[in-house]
């Protein structure tokens, strides 16, 4: 019934007459499409507003488990084999999982992560690895950079209690592990001597160039990994 109705109002919106006698072959047509158009739109929404309702805990803390905000964040996602732009979202880095907000603006929902084969948020591109595939623990990786080389962060928060003034407070320190995917491998780096001995023949010009760029992997180990890396693939791209 409910689906009839909307139909209706989508008919009466598109300026067609539900009851013309004498319709031409334009306006069944156009009867035609703008029912379809909304039973495929409406089919898409009710397959990814259709999981579990996702509750924010530790609501009270001062700090908070997800990444870079704690606000529902325009942003998209690929979702069972769809893609979804115009998705407000949120990424909970603790559980690793994904939660969007519902049409009705006042629930979050958490989708099915093993369905999500990327998604995007605040400028950053997850995506979703398995391990059986890539050697790499299961779960979204923000992709940093991607060319012939790839540089991927695993951003990871854990749930810590400290006592202060007698009362529990909830503390989420963030940790990043980043990966070069070099040859078909996956290769963790954490230092300069992990990157350099990754990029063994071009060692001498990246010590150069790091060195004139005033690059440090101690007060800025992202950048520099993905600056490092960059250059490299400059340097060996035929």
């Amino acid at each position: 019934m409910k689906y009839f109705a909307a139909s209706i109002g989508i008919l009466y919106l598109f300026g067609i007459p539900l009851y013309a006698q004498n319709a031409d072959s334009s306006a069944k047509k156009a009867i035609i499409s703008a029912v379809e158009f909304y039973r495929k739109s409406t089919e898409e929404s009710q397959h990814l507003y259709n999981g579990p309702e996702y509750y924010i805990y530790d609501a009270r803390s001062t700090e908070h488990q997800f990444f870079k905000s704690d606000e529902m964040e325009e942003g998209s996602v690929y979702y069972d084999g769809q893609f979804y732009p115009n998705v407000l979202i949120m990424y909970d880095i603790v559980k690793d999982e994904v939660a969007i907000e519902h049409l009705n603006r006042y629930d979050q929902l958490q989708l099915q992560k093993e369905k999500v084969c990327y998604f995007t948020v605040l400028n950053h591109h997850f995506i979703r690895l398995e391990k059986a595939n890539t050697g790499l623990r299961t779960g979204f990786y923000d992709i940093l950079y991607e060319k012939r080389l790839k540089v991927l962060a695993r951003r990871i928060k854990e749930r810590d209690e400290v006592i202060e003034q007698m009362k529990i407070v909830v503390e989420f320190p963030a940790k990043n592990f980043f990966y070069i995917y070099k040859d078909g491998i996956y290769h963790s780096v954490s230092r300069k001597s992990s990157v350099l001995q990754l990029f063994e023949d071009q060692k001498k010009a990246l010590r150069k160039y790091i060195r004139e760029n005033k690059l440090r992997f101690k007060k800025d180990r992202e950048n520099t990994i993905v600056q490092v890396t960059a250059y490299y693939d400059q340097l060996t791209t035929p």
